[in-house]
């Protein structure tokens, strides 16, 4: 009986930790560049400094230069890839001042930059030059399609190389990004340590007991 009791707490606790560590899924990462031959549009969003998170704490920034000219692209994630872990998170690795990224649902108009918005990274480029930028939606029920736009008149911002790593949650418990998809919170850690040493000195007492 005991046995059976302490095998089965260790599987409490490797379960417990497992769900941990695998809270986030990477769903998608690209690598690439805008290109003279990808489609244009009139304006483009404005960056106004705030990245979106699972909060909606970005409202819509509203569209400028509408009589510039725009090359875009877009990373498209089926919807049955996201449906189990809707909570969205897009990391973009990329020096360039010159792009922009932002998400939507289902389908994207390059006449109407508000429909089917769902958040951008509010501005351009890596922190500091170093650290990349990321920010958060909550996907609808199509398809997430990743928005890259240039940024400057004259294709300034295409050629200029980008990463996009997408990683899907179940829920917003998780570590603070980017990215932690391998890495146990803390305290997860120590109830997995503290469950096992208790498994280990229970084990011993029985045994010395017998």
């Amino acid at each position: 009986m005991k046995s059976r009791m302490l095998l089965g707490f260790s599987g409490v606790l490797l379960s417990l930790a497992l769900a941990t560590v695998c809270s986030a899924e990477t769903i998608a990462t690209f690598s690439g560049a805008l290109a003279t031959s990808d489609p244009t549009q009139m304006g483009r969003l404005s960056r106004n400094g705030i990245a979106q998170d699972w909060t909606g704490t970005e409202t819509f920034p509203g569209e400028i230069n509408t009589g510039v000219t725009y090359h875009y692209e877009l990373l498209d994630i089926p919807a049955a890839e996201i449906a189990l872990t809707p909570y969205i998170q897009i990391t973009v690795d990329s020096v360039s001042a010159n792009t922009f990224f932002s998400a939507y649902s289902g389908s994207y108009d390059p006449t109407s930059d508000a429909t089917n918005w769902l958040g951008d990274a509010g501005s351009s480029g890596n922190f500091f030059g170093v650290d990349p930028v990321f920010f958060q939606v909550i996907a609808g029920s199509g398809d997430l399609l990743i928005l890259v736009n240039n940024t400057g008149s004259g294709n300034v911002g295409v050629g200029d190389p980008f990463t996009v790593t997408v990683e899907g949650f179940i829920d917003t418990e998780f570590d603070d990004p980017p990215p932690s998809t391998a890495t146990p919170e803390p305290a997860s850690l120590t109830l997995l340590v503290t469950g096992l040493a208790g498994l280990f000195a229970a084990y011993r007492k029985g045994k010395s007991a017998r």
